[in-house]
Protein backbone atom coordinates (compact mmCIF):
# COMPACT_ATOMS: atom_id res chain seq x y z
CA UNK A 1 0.00 0.00 0.00
CA UNK A 2 2.52 2.39 0.75
CA UNK A 3 5.25 1.02 -1.43
CA UNK A 4 3.85 2.81 -5.13
CA UNK A 5 3.21 6.92 -4.03
CA UNK A 6 1.98 8.43 -6.76
CA UNK A 7 2.82 12.06 -5.56
CA UNK A 8 2.73 13.57 -8.87
CA UNK A 9 -0.99 12.61 -9.70
CA UNK A 10 -2.03 13.92 -5.93
CA UNK A 11 -0.01 17.35 -6.77
CA UNK A 12 -1.83 17.43 -9.60
CA UNK A 13 -5.27 16.89 -8.11
CA UNK A 14 -4.87 19.81 -5.47
CA UNK A 15 -3.99 22.43 -8.40
CA UNK A 16 -7.05 21.69 -9.91
CA UNK A 17 -8.56 22.01 -6.86
CA UNK A 18 -7.41 25.60 -5.87
CA UNK A 19 -7.50 26.78 -8.94
CA UNK A 20 -12.00 26.40 -9.01
CA UNK A 21 -13.16 29.52 -8.63
CA UNK A 22 -15.03 29.27 -5.35
CA UNK A 23 -17.04 31.86 -2.77
CA UNK A 24 -14.76 32.95 -0.15
CA UNK A 25 -11.73 31.31 -2.09
CA UNK A 26 -9.27 34.19 -0.54
CA UNK A 27 -10.92 34.41 3.00
CA UNK A 28 -10.50 30.68 3.48
CA UNK A 29 -6.62 31.37 2.32
CA UNK A 30 -6.04 33.89 4.54
CA UNK A 31 -6.94 32.49 7.39
CA UNK A 32 -5.18 28.99 6.61
CA UNK A 33 -1.77 31.01 6.58
CA UNK A 34 -2.89 33.58 9.43
CA UNK A 35 -4.45 31.23 12.09
CA UNK A 36 -0.84 29.20 11.81
CA UNK A 37 0.98 31.78 12.15
CA UNK A 38 -0.61 33.50 15.23
CA UNK A 39 -0.18 29.86 16.85
CA UNK A 40 3.41 29.40 15.95
CA UNK A 41 4.20 33.31 17.27
CA UNK A 42 2.17 32.50 20.31
CA UNK A 43 4.17 29.63 21.46
CA UNK A 44 8.05 31.52 20.33
CA UNK A 45 6.87 34.28 22.71
CA UNK A 46 4.99 32.87 25.65
CA UNK A 47 5.74 29.30 25.98
CA UNK A 48 9.46 29.32 26.20
CA UNK A 49 10.43 32.63 27.03
CA UNK A 50 13.92 34.31 26.22
CA UNK A 51 15.15 36.22 28.56
CA UNK A 52 17.76 39.00 27.14
CA UNK A 53 20.57 39.37 28.78
CA UNK A 54 21.12 42.29 31.46
CA UNK A 55 23.29 45.09 30.50
CA UNK A 56 26.91 44.59 31.72
CA UNK A 57 29.25 47.42 32.85
CA UNK A 58 32.96 46.16 32.81
CA UNK A 59 35.38 48.73 34.24
CA UNK A 60 38.94 48.47 33.23
CA UNK A 61 42.08 50.39 34.91
CA UNK A 62 42.86 53.55 33.48
CA UNK A 63 46.12 55.36 34.06
CA UNK A 64 47.69 58.61 33.68
CA UNK A 65 49.50 59.12 30.21
CA UNK A 66 52.59 61.06 32.07
CA UNK A 67 53.10 57.79 34.16
CA UNK A 68 57.17 57.44 35.07
CA UNK A 69 58.90 54.23 34.38
CA UNK A 70 59.16 53.42 37.84
CA UNK A 71 55.69 54.06 38.85
CA UNK A 72 54.91 51.17 35.81
CA UNK A 73 57.45 48.86 37.74
CA UNK A 74 56.15 49.54 40.83
CA UNK A 75 52.50 48.48 39.80
CA UNK A 76 53.36 45.06 38.17
CA UNK A 77 55.66 44.18 41.50
CA UNK A 78 52.69 44.92 42.97
CA UNK A 79 50.72 42.76 41.49
CA UNK A 80 52.84 40.21 40.24
CA UNK A 81 53.27 39.86 44.48
CA UNK A 82 49.85 39.59 44.97
CA UNK A 83 49.42 36.87 42.52
CA UNK A 84 52.21 35.07 43.90
CA UNK A 85 50.89 35.76 47.50
CA UNK A 86 47.61 34.07 46.75
CA UNK A 87 48.81 31.24 44.77
CA UNK A 88 50.75 30.46 47.81
CA UNK A 89 48.32 30.49 49.87
CA UNK A 90 46.46 27.89 47.46
CA UNK A 91 49.45 25.51 47.32
CA UNK A 92 49.65 25.46 51.51
CA UNK A 93 46.48 24.13 51.36
CA UNK A 94 47.35 21.73 49.00
CA UNK A 95 50.20 20.82 50.80
CA UNK A 96 47.68 20.09 53.95
CA UNK A 97 45.56 17.85 51.73
CA UNK A 98 48.09 15.79 50.52
CA UNK A 99 49.63 15.43 54.00
CA UNK A 100 46.17 14.15 54.96
CA UNK A 101 45.72 12.10 52.54
CA UNK A 102 49.28 10.58 52.65
CA UNK A 103 50.26 11.69 49.05
CA UNK A 104 54.16 13.43 48.56
CA UNK A 105 53.59 16.67 47.25
CA UNK A 106 56.83 18.59 46.16
CA UNK A 107 56.45 22.23 45.75
CA UNK A 108 59.86 23.17 46.89
CA UNK A 109 60.59 24.98 43.12
CA UNK A 110 57.46 26.89 43.85
CA UNK A 111 58.60 27.59 47.47
CA UNK A 112 61.72 28.81 46.13
CA UNK A 113 60.27 31.43 43.48
CA UNK A 114 57.69 32.96 46.70
CA UNK A 115 60.43 33.50 48.67
CA UNK A 116 62.44 35.42 45.82
CA UNK A 117 59.54 37.12 45.35
CA UNK A 118 57.98 37.84 48.87
CA UNK A 119 61.14 37.66 50.95
CA UNK A 120 60.41 37.25 54.70
CA UNK A 121 56.19 37.64 53.48
CA UNK A 122 56.55 34.48 52.59
CA UNK A 123 57.88 32.35 56.26
CA UNK A 124 53.98 34.25 57.20
CA UNK A 125 51.92 32.45 54.54
CA UNK A 126 53.47 29.14 54.11
CA UNK A 127 53.86 27.95 57.75
CA UNK A 128 50.97 25.29 58.13
CA UNK A 129 49.89 24.92 60.93
CA UNK A 130 50.60 21.38 62.80
CA UNK A 131 47.42 18.90 63.05
CA UNK A 132 46.54 18.16 66.38
CA UNK A 133 48.02 14.39 67.47
CA UNK A 134 44.76 11.86 67.85
CA UNK A 135 45.93 9.19 69.60
CA UNK A 136 44.83 5.61 68.33
CA UNK A 137 42.74 3.22 69.95
CA UNK A 138 45.60 0.82 70.97
CA UNK A 139 47.58 4.11 72.55
CA UNK A 140 44.73 4.59 74.96
CA UNK A 141 44.36 0.78 75.95
CA UNK A 142 48.07 1.10 76.48
CA UNK A 143 47.56 4.06 78.87
CA UNK A 144 45.22 2.50 80.78
CA UNK A 145 41.43 3.51 82.04
CA UNK A 146 41.07 7.33 83.43
CA UNK A 147 38.60 7.19 85.79
CA UNK A 148 35.97 9.46 85.51
CA UNK A 149 36.21 12.60 87.25
CA UNK A 150 33.64 12.66 90.26
CA UNK A 151 30.24 14.45 89.62
CA UNK A 152 28.88 16.64 92.00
Amino acid sequence: MLKNWDVGGGLSDFWAYIREPRPHRWTVWGLAIVLPLLIFYGFSKYLVPYERPKPQIIYFENWKADRSEAEIRADWVARAKETTRANAKRRAEFQRLADMMGVEYDASEAEKVTRETLGKEADAIEKKPEPPKRSTLAERAARGATAPAAQP
